[in-house]
């Protein structure tokens, strides 16, 4: 059987590649439409759809939010310009790992909410506590947690929930209530995921 002429394959791959075209990719209006990355493709049909990963130093320039990644997915393309929606948050594990050391107590709650304007939304706070704690003072932390997440969910629309959230605003109020527990670390929303969009 005769075989493919690797200097053939090499320039059809460098053909396609002329092809392509390069899509400016901007974040949504609630994070300053900010440009975020660009993205090739040989068709604007085929940018749909794509995730671009970004940090909040990255669209902010705050050098202490580096740990916060954002995703953000393409839903459509005018020329050259790709538009994004925002899909989550998550903090990177190693901003993680070095706020739990030996004899902390790390607490998790993992909540399903609607925000005001309909968006639906598996969030996850996190509270890390100096010491070993009991586990009266856990639960009643995650209640906590819990509390001011659905408080939040039920007052502001998902554009503020998710600035509040990404920024740590949210994340501080849980930790001046978690402080009349247990003295605390740190607390913060380690995790957002849209699970659906209010139905047009």
């Amino acid at each position: 059987m005769a075989k493919a002429n690797p200097r053939k394959r090499a320039a059809a791959t460098k053909d396609k590649w002329k092809m392509k075209e390069w899509f400016v990719v901007y974040a949504p209006d609630f994070f300053g439409s900010k440009e975020i990355g660009l993205t090739p493709a040989d068709e604007p049909e085929k940018v749909i759809g794509r995730v671009i990963e970004t940090t909040l130093k990255d669209l902010t320039g705050d050098f202490t939010k580096g740990q916060v990644k954002l995703y953000f997915k393409i839903y459509d393309v005018k020329g050259q310009n790709a538009y994004t929606k925002f899909k989550g948050h998550i903090l990177a594990r190693s901003y993680i790992r070095s706020l739990v050391r030996r004899r902390t107590t790390r607490v998790d709650g993992i909540f399903n909410v609607t925000t005001k304007d309909g968006y639906k939304l598996r969030v996850m706070g996190m509270v890390i506590a100096y010491r070993r704690i009991q586990t009266s003072q856990e639960r009643a932390i995650r209640e906590i947690i819990r509390d001011i997440i659905y408080k939040k969910a039920e007052e502001l629309d998902f554009k503020d929930f998710v600035m509040e959230a990404v920024t740590g605003k949210m994340g501080a109020e849980i930790a001046k209530e978690a402080r009349k527990i247990y003295p605390i670390k740190r607390a913060e929303i380690r995790k957002i995921k849209v699970l659906a969009e209010p139905e047009a």
